[in-house]
């Protein structure tokens, strides 16, 4: 048949790009010029890392060989096992880039030992076979040899390669094993059994949230964790015979874990610890039995975690779910409802009400409710506990470990006169929670305030009245503020500002409840602050803040008129109860002093003005000792006022600890005396109640201050 213009045309180009395919065939294992060109450092010309099929290592008797299947490197041993991945690829990956340090040329190709070589490193690449023999020690740089590549049908290729990477040749057996000895971790494991010589423990899947306990209630995540931890970092230091372990070990007491994996495709692991190291006495011997027999020496640190106390695996949490977990939250308790989703980095309230709530607050209410602290209560009645029926339920849609949508419930019973609630979680426990505990599973609208209480500036205040530790009253002046009450004061300037911004800036760190029960403690509260602002700024021009009790975390609070409890930090609640009197009683410029005379009950010392310095009368006064003293003089100040008025029988200034009196130079100032009495605690410190003369109020000086002063005794 006689073809046309057009099919030869067409029949050629075919052709053409059949024989185009060929020859990329054919030359598909060839280095190209480029790769030629960004290879021309390294010893091996060509380099494709993911067609290595093969590596076989000897010297002498003895031979490594690494070999690739479908999933990953195995290593033969007497039995062929899964390599150590990183090992693997830093052998592999070292042969490819093997880079010389001089090439050798001519009759050195077959010189230095390259024909009679200490080691081969023979590999499969492509197809292809090339073995790297290794010669004689090289003169220079230290540790190098001489090594030489065949193979490929290409000609021989010499060099000197430095100390690393002749360092390849010494590559063993053990070096590729795969060192962890467990393979499975916490989400691949469906039972873990544990034998000790105490007794067994059973931990078995319940849910995509952990475990029971021998069948029984829900075990601590917290707890489980480092148990499943410390058997996935087992790691061997050193491998062993199985049969010299087994000797080794003798008769010592063993540890039998058992791991049985979820997914059935996997091989179940088995394996046995006890017995001394035979190479290093402080490890453990540690024999696998299966998925592969073998055995190894790993840190005795291991049996820590396997020792845990059953009773210290005993879960006494409302929810397993931790809050990040959750996805959404339902609670119902007696008619009423909060459903609370995760959005993003967000939340969203559907129940009482549709409102946006922020991630912080409804990451709280969470951890609140999923780590309120617990009490079992063993033995439970049902019915007298409220569960027949129930008062309400908590449901949770929580991701677990398997990336899949789970739930988990949680019964509410009944609320004991004492606010304890009492829960039953859905392994049968009954938890016991206390009032402050309980709090969270409250169904209210606290989600939905905003922490952010009060705020106004420093400028705007007009009146700041306390009611502890005693009634005070601050007033804006023409440059501050002044104590109107207690009478014949100063105010201290750090501590009114500090009052002043607690209020004026005064945060949340959380809502408890919608209204005040009669539980926080305000009825009678710590202390009451009462702030006016000036009536030309906008908002309410008068606020009032009671601080109840102490609760974890702070102090319950309320400002009047306005609905909610919420807790407020420590640090407001002290600085809103603190004496404003000035502290500024006790400082002195020890430069204008004449004489200072000191007084325990046993001693007096006495300083004196000599050639400008002041240096004691008595000559067995280290000079060192007063120079402290007056330093310490130069920065006295009280912590705080404690109270006005007359001094108090309790507070030891019948027989003072230390008397100081003042005497300045002539036009320097007024003679001073100032009285410290008994030891006490203020704030969590050690003080001293002091008087200085003059001033009608007790202060408090740190212990720390005056020990200058009393080590010159």
């Amino acid at each position: 048949m006689k073809l046309g213009r057009t099919e030869l045309s067409s029949l050629l180009l075919a052709l053409a790009a059949i024989a185009s395919v060929l020859v990329v065939l054919a030359t598909r294992s060839a280095p190209t010029t480029t790769e030629r060109d960004a290879r021309a450092k390294n010893l091996v010309p060509v380099w494709h890392e993911d067609e290595i099929s093969r590596v076989r290592l000897q010297r002498g008797d003895s031979v490594v060989e690494l070999e690739r299947t479908s999933d990953g490197f195995v290593v033969k041993t007497p039995t062929p096992e899964p390599a150590d991945d990183a090992a693997a690829q830093k052998l592999v990956s070292g042969i490819g880039f093997l880079t010389p340090v001089r090439r050798l040329e001519g009759g050195d190709l077959h010189a230095h030992g390259l024909d009679r070589p200490r080691a081969t490193l023979a590999f499969d690449m492509g197809g292809k076979k090339y073995v790297l023999a290794l010669g004689d020690d090289a003169p220079s740089p230290s540790g190098a040899a001489y090594v030489a590549l065949d193979g490929a049908g290409a000609s021989r290729v010499a060099a000197v390669i430095p100390a690393e990477a002749a360092k390849l040749f010494a590559t063993s057996t053990d070096d590729l094993r795969r060192r962890a000895l467990v393979t499975l971790g916490e989400r691949d494991v469906k039972e873990l059994v544990l034998e000790r010589p105490d007794g067994k423990l059973t931990l078995s899947r319940a849910g995509a949230l952990g475990f029971r306990l021998d069948g029984g209630p829900r075990a601590s995540r917290d707890a489980t964790q480092p148990l499943f931890t410390a058997l996935t970092r087992l790691t061997a230091t050193r491998f062993l015979d199985v049969r010299a372990a087994e000797e080794a070990r003798g008769s010592a007491p063993l540890t039998r874990v058992t791991l049985t994996p979820r997914d059935g495709k996997l091989s179940k692991a088995m394996l046995e610890l006890g017995g001394a190291c035979p190479a290093a006495p402080s490890e453990l011997v540690v024999i696998v039995r299966s998925p592969l027999a073998r055995a190894a020496c790993v840190s005795a640190d291991v049996l820590g975690p396997l020792s845990l106390e059953k009773a210290a695996l005993d879960d006494r949490y409302p929810l397993a779910a931790r809050k990040d977990e959750i996805e959404a939250l339902t609670l119902e308790r007696d008619g009423k409802k909060l459903t609370l989703e995760r959005q993003g980095t967000s939340f969203r309230l559907r129940a009482p009400s549709e409102a946006n709530v922020t991630l912080d607050a409804g990451n709280r209410r969470l951890e609140a409710m999923t780590r309120a602290p617990a009490e079992t209560v063993e033995h439970p009645d049902a019915k007298a506990l409220g569960f027949e029926p129930p008062h309400g339920a908590v449901v949770a849609r929580v991701v677990g470990d398997d990336d899949q949508a789970h739930e988990e419930r949680l019964e509410l019973g009944k609320t004991a006169p004492d606010g304890t609630l009492y829960v039953r979680r859905d392994d049968g426990r009954v938890l016991a929670l206390g009032r402050e505990a309980a709090r969270a599973f409250a169904v209210d609208t606290t989600l939905l305030r905003s922490l952010k209480v009060l705020d106004f500036a420093l400028s705007s205040l007009v009146e700041l009245e306390l009611s502890a530790p005693e009634h005070q009253l601050v007033r804006r002046a023409p440059n501050g503020f002044e104590l109107a009450e207690p009478p014949g004061f100063s105010d201290d300037g750090e501590l009114t500002t500090d009052a002043v911004l607690a209020l004026g800036s005064l945060t949340a760190v959380r809502f408890v409840a919608d209204e005040d029960d009669g539980t926080f403690g305000l009825a009678t509260p710590l202390c009451t602050a009462r702030v006016r602002l000036d009536a030309n700024d906008a908002g309410a021009p008068e606020h009032t803040l009671r601080v109840g009790r102490a609760t974890p975390g702070g102090y319950f609070a309320a400002l009047a008129g306005a609905p909610g409890v919420f807790v407020v930090e420590r640090g407001v609640a002290l600085r809103l109860s603190t004496l404003l009197v000035s502290r500024a009683a006790f400082m002195v410029e020890p430069s204008t002093l004449a004489r200072v005379t000191l007084r325990t009950p046993q001693r007096e010392l006495v300083l004196e003005r000599r050639g400008g310095e002041l240096v004691a009368k008595s000559a067995d006064v280290p000079v060192a000792a007063v120079s402290n003293a007056l330093e310490a003089l130069a920065s006295l100040r009280a912590e705080a006022a404690l109270h006005t008025g007359p001094a108090r029988a309790s507070e030891g200034f019948a027989a003072p600890a230390l008397t100081v009196e003042l005497e300045p130079s002539p036009g320097l100032g007024n003679r001073r005396v100032y009285r410290f009495g008994g030891a006490d605690s203020y704030r969590d410190e050690v003080v001293r109640t002091a008087r200085a003369e003059g001033i009608d109020a007790t202060f408090a000086v740190a212990d720390t201050k005056l020990r200058p002063l009393l080590d010159l005794f």
